[in-house]
């Protein structure tokens, strides 16, 4: 159907969240989730918002109209705010709208070198927050998020090696919040012979959701223009006393981030297919059976693959190749 790449912004200390003053103006930092944006985004947004209601003002400016700006802007107006998103790139258009769509909240989320004490701490409360905000939304008719089975396949020819990079892996002490995954089934499951485990994920089908996100911000009251800033200085001339920075990638030119790593991901899109909802991972492939489309990623032999490389030029070969694994996977 389809071939999008997007740029996933990792931050080797994890998430930036804190207050920086220039001058009159107070910014908001919210930015820096790695592959952990959708997961993660409901309890960024509540500390953001708070930090920035903390300042004493009633009017707000958010940068960047992606998961993270969008939510951020939705708890704001919850409190009571008014609220302006400025963004040279609507939903439909961000890097948001082009991501897996799945529960990853640990996805390349910093680096157990670089992130500062207490990070584990805060990195829970924002995911039971998240998770929480999430389950709200199972069982709409629209299913912006629902649970879909999930299988984990053996076999494949590719080596899986261990990472260059000590990326955090998070997620094991929270596996309360999802059901447990239990062994496979050969006579109903779709890969016999193959599937070595299987569990109920929970997966954001990302058209919908951001559709309901923002119909949501503009019955409450919310503005969007849409606005580039070629300069730090034309972001801190905008009217409101406090900016909320949630500009994911953008962050490292116009904020001068210079930590921030590009984490490139493509994925290819089959046309939705409503009877077969299910899920697996065979031999670094993952499909995702979305309502907005199959989706098919090669991930790689570990978290190095994408790692630094800002290209969001469709490669054919990866493609080919996922392609082809898929198909195996059902030999």
């Amino acid at each position: 159907m389809k071939v999008t790449v997007c740029t996933r912004p990792f931050r080797p200390a994890g998430p930036r969240l804190e207050i920086e003053r220039f001058g009159e103006k107070t910014v908001v930092h919210n930015y820096g989730h790695g592959g952990s944006g959708w997961s993660l985004s409901w309890g960024c947004a509540a500390q953001a918002a708070a930090l920035a209601r903390s300042q004493g003002h009633s009017e707000f400016a958010v940068l960047g109209a992606g998961v993270i700006g969008l939510t951020t802007a939705l708890r704001l107006l919850e409190s009571g705010a008014r609220v302006t998103i400025y963004a040279e790139d609507f939903p439909a258009e961000t890097r948001s709208a082009r991501a897996t769509g799945v529960w990853s909240p640990s996805s390349r989320i910093g680096l157990a070198s670089e992130v500062p004490p207490g990070f584990a701490q805060r990195w829970e409360e924002w995911t039971r927050y998240s998770h929480a905000r999430h389950l709200q939304m199972v069982g709409l008719d629209d299913a912006p998020i629902e649970y879909q089975t999930q299988y984990y396949l053996r076999g494949g020819v590719m080596e899986r090696t261990p990472a260059s990079r000590d990326f955090l892996e998070l997620g094991r002490g929270l596996r309360n919040l999802n059901p447990p995954w239990t062994d496979t089934d050969p006579e109903r499951d779709p890969f016999p012979g193959k599937a070595r485990r299987k569990g109920q994920s929970m997966i954001f089908n990302v058209t919908g959701y951001f559709d309901r996100l923002a119909r949501q911000f503009e019955r409450r009251g919310g503005r969007m223009v849409r606005r580039a800033f070629a300069e730090r200085s034309e972001a801190l001339a905008l009217p409101e006393p406090v900016i909320l920075n949630c500009m994911g990638y953008g962050a490292k030119s116009l904020w001068g981030d210079e930590t921030l790593v590009p984490v490139r991901g493509q994925i290819n899109w089959l046309v939705p297919q409503p009877r077969a909802r299910y899920g697996f991972f065979y031999d670094g492939v993952s499909a995702i059976s979305r309502r907005d489309g199959v989706i098919i990623q090669y991930t790689g032999p570990n978290d190095d693959f994408g790692y630094a490389n800002a290209s969001e030029s469709v490669d054919a070969a990866e493609t080919d190749r996922a392609l082809a694994t898929v198909r195996r996977a059902y030999e």
